[in-house]
């Protein structure tokens, strides 16, 4: 049953992404052609800057999921009850909070957008912004029952479906009036949308919800919040301060370079929702498997599961290699490219965050938050140090800020998180990992820079040369993998798994 609520969480939220991703670039398109770099440079300004003031959510989405998993398993619906009542409070609380404190970061706009003298309504902009996050805690946070009940299938169909609405007529909003304003309400509307449907929905779906909804929490869940949730404070701060301070020292060195970069990250971004979304779909799955006491089960399991994830990133990186660059001129043109080398950073940190992901979703569904607080405060004053020293002292540009994340992943993050996992989780030696680890970064940076300089012999351009540019990433791929993997126990393992289910 694990499996297939698994599997079916996962089918629907990469179908419905696959829609809305085309839907997506196509209003990307004329965004570009229509509006131009400065737009796109303001936009993701304003998004980093509401990524870092939606910190004040703190980690308490994951903290009551990671809760809400034994009383599931257990059918008490009381307990449940309970804790989603302080959850709806608690984000009412964190939903006025937001509203308060964000016009008042308005006065520091300026400071990232000072080269957009062309775009008027500027507090407006930001307004707009700040109500689509501030509404959002009024409504969104039963999505998180949905998922730890394995029935995020439900969440992706109310989302993907609004998203469809919302890029239709985004893209009448961009072509007929020119107006980033309409673009703007348009997304705010939507959004609200999508998530009342999903608050209506779980009301009728679990009706206890209103029975309990007065229901004071019991003295050990409220223990295990107040712990986990002061731990997740780290980790959430952390990791939006590393994402957004990143994009706000690009934009301050030049705004349009923002733009042209905001290209990158949306393709890389949006390929990164979509696996997000899947391992959403199997986090459910995974609390399960670790309330267990199977210790060499769950290792099992995990080593499948993290080999899967290897081989998905893997995949998409090689693919990035081979066609990002092709991709981007046949989008938006050759104006928009970044050097290779500022690609190959890109892809390295997505391929570097993909392979994070595995012992990431452990930390959460096992509750390892405690162990991971001052990984946390190192991760940001690494990145901050590092992307302040190429950008200012070594002048790097934003080759300099990018490498920074790379610099707090590989020195701060993934060894800590890897050795949190082994030590407390799965109760297992780490040195066996690290192998395997140093083994997928090998077999990676084999294939995408063979993908690279390969599809560069392709002489044709176009869709044509994009087409033959990912069928020679496929090929490079499964030769990489057969080469260093066909004789691997977990990859036959795993091949048999979905040989069976199939």
């Amino acid at each position: 049953m694990r499996f297939l609520n698994s599997l079916r969480n996962s089918s629907f939220a990469l179908a419905g992404q696959i829609i809305t991703i085309f839907l997506g670039f196509i209003v990307r398109w004329f965004f570009i052609r229509r509006l131009g770099q400065e737009y796109l440079g303001v936009n993701s300004v304003m998004e980093s800057m509401l990524t870092i003031l939606s910190m004040t959510e703190l980690g308490i989405g994951t903290s009551v999921a990671f809760a809400l998993y034994k009383p599931i398993e257990d059918g008490d619906e009381k307990r449940i009850g309970s804790l989603m009542a302080m959850y709806k409070k608690v984000y009412y609380i964190l939903g006025i909070a937001t509203a308060v404190i964000g016009p008042m970061l308005i006065p520091f706009m300026r400071f990232f957008t000072r080269e957009a003298v062309n775009i008027d309504n500027m507090n407006i902009i930001y307004i707009l912004f700040l109500l689509n996050t501030v509404l959002s805690y009024f409504f969104a946070y039963k999505r998180t029952l949905l998922s730890a009940y394995q029935q995020n299938y439900i969440n992706s169909v109310s989302e993907d479906s609004f998203a469809v609405v919302k890029y239709i007529l985004q893209c009448v909003a961009i072509i007929r009036f020119d107006s980033y304003i309409g673009y703007l309400v348009i997304n705010l509307v939507c959004n609200c949308s999508a998530n009342i449907v999903i608050s209506a929905v779980c009301d009728k779906k679990y009706h206890f919800l209103k029975k309990y909804k007065k229901e004071k929490l019991l003295k050990e869940d409220s223990d295990i919040l107040k712990k986990s949730v002061v731990s997740l404070m780290y980790q959430k701060i952390g990791a939006k301060l590393v994402t957004g301070t990143d994009n706000l020292m690009i934009s301050y060195a030049k705004l349009t370079l923002m733009g042209i970069y905001s290209n990158y990250s949306v393709v890389v971004s949006t390929v990164s929702r979509v696996v997000y979304n899947v391992l959403c779909s199997v986090m459910g799955s995974m609390g399960s498997l670790m309330a267990q006491e199977d210790d060499d089960h769950k290792y099992t399991v995990f080593e499948e599961f993290a080999f899967a994830t290897f081989c998905f990133y893997f995949f998409i990186s090689i693919g990035f290699s081979a066609c990002l660059e092709r991709f981007i001129v046949i989008w938006a043109g050759d104006d928009w490219l970044l050097p290779p080398s500022i690609t190959f950073v890109v892809i390295l940190n997505f391929f570097l965050t993909g392979l994070r992901q595995p012992n990431i979703v452990v930390i959460e569904v096992a509750g390892l938050f405690n162990r991971l607080r001052l990984k946390a405060v190192g991760e940001v004053v690494v990145n901050l140090a590092v992307s302040f020293l190429f950008l200012v002292v070594f002048k790097m540009g934003i080759y300099g800020v990018l490498f920074g994340t790379t610099v707090s992943m590989v020195g701060v993050c993934i060894w800590w998180e890897i050795l949190a996992v082994h030590k407390y989780a799965l109760h297992k030696p780490v040195k066996k990992y690290y192998v395997n680890y140093l083994i997928q970064l090998c077999a990676a940076a084999i294939g995408c820079f063979s993908a690279y300089y390969a599809c560069r012999l392709i002489p044709v351009g176009g869709i044509i040369g994009l087409i033959l540019s990912g069928m020679s990433a496929c090929v490079i791929f499964i030769a990489v993998i057969l080469i260093f993997y066909s004789k691997n126990r977990v990859f036959w393992a795993l091949l048999k798994r979905f040989q069976k289910r199939i």
